[in-house]
């Protein structure tokens, strides 16, 4: 009996903890977060990060003192439907997707969240390194220190911009398409964190194939969402079209 109270108390503890953390998850998530907590040795849990239309970041720390970074996607938003639609039919890597529910549906996109980063950080990205994904959470590398993260590209003061930050993510967007073969799709200032002087490409869950139908127009968006970014800031840029040709998908474009 002793042993089921001392149970049962911890149960509560927990599920209290959690609370603090956000008391807007949904129960099955309360649920998913207890078992990543015993799997990865969590000690602690903090307050959300960042939030975005699809999902909200956590920082945790283990008990021997390691940070993750908790990626929630919301169990229900309009927002998720839409980008699943949009950026995941039509990628070959998900033909004969077939899902019955939201719940269901927005474990397929942490999925693909997940696919894409262990596709990236194979292949050298500098991307969070992808531990492991549960449903609706996905877990991975603190981009930061001591729970505190780095800042995204949009928050950096003016003379922290250079032209080697915009040469870097130029470097970064070649590894991805040409040795990845994904194509980011909704890349900005909002989503590239800066730490040590190096860019960090982050919220990849809308990332395509270079097969996917739309890749090269998305490839384009991003290029010119940089370019408009770094040229605002003063920094020289290289032309859309000049580091298009960098790419093998503009090349078959180009045959066709």
């Amino acid at each position: 009996m002793e042993r089921k109270g001392k149970k049962e108390e911890k149960r509560r503890k927990d599920e209290d903890l959690f609370k603090v953390v956000d008391s807007t998850l949904d129960t099955r998530t309360y649920y998913l977060l207890y078992q990543l907590s015993r799997k990865l040795n969590l000690k602690n849990i903090y307050g959300s990060i960042s939030s975005g239309k699809e999902a909200k970041v956590y920082p945790a720390i283990t008990e021997d003192g390691k940070w993750y970074a908790l990626k929630i996607y919301y169990v229900s938003t309009a927002a998720s439907k839409r980008a699943l639609e949009k950026y995941t039919f039509g990628d070959p890597r998900f033909e004969g997707i077939k899902v019955s529910n939201t719940r269901q549906l927005i474990s397929v996109w942490a999925r693909k969240e997940f696919k894409n980063l262990s596709r990236l950080f194979k292949n050298d990205v500098r991307v969070p390194e992808p531990i492991y994904v549960l449903e609706n959470i996905l877990v991975m590398q603190f981009i930061g220190e001591d729970g505190i993260r780095a800042p995204l590209l949009k928050e950096l003061p003016d003379d922290e911009i250079s032209e080697e930050l915009y040469k870097d993510i130029i470097d970064q967007l070649d590894k991805m398409v040409n040795k990845a073969e994904l194509v980011h799709g909704d890349l900005s200032e909002y989503n590239i964190m800066v730490k040590d002087g190096k860019n960090y490409i982050i919220d990849v869950s809308q990332a395509v194939d270079i097969d996917h139908p739309n890749s090269l127009e998305l490839l384009r968006r991003d290029i010119e969402n940089i370019n408009t970014f770094f040229e605002s800031k003063g920094i020289e840029i290289i032309e859309t079209e000049e580091i298009l040709r960098r790419f093998k998908i503009y090349e078959n474009e180009d045959q066709n």
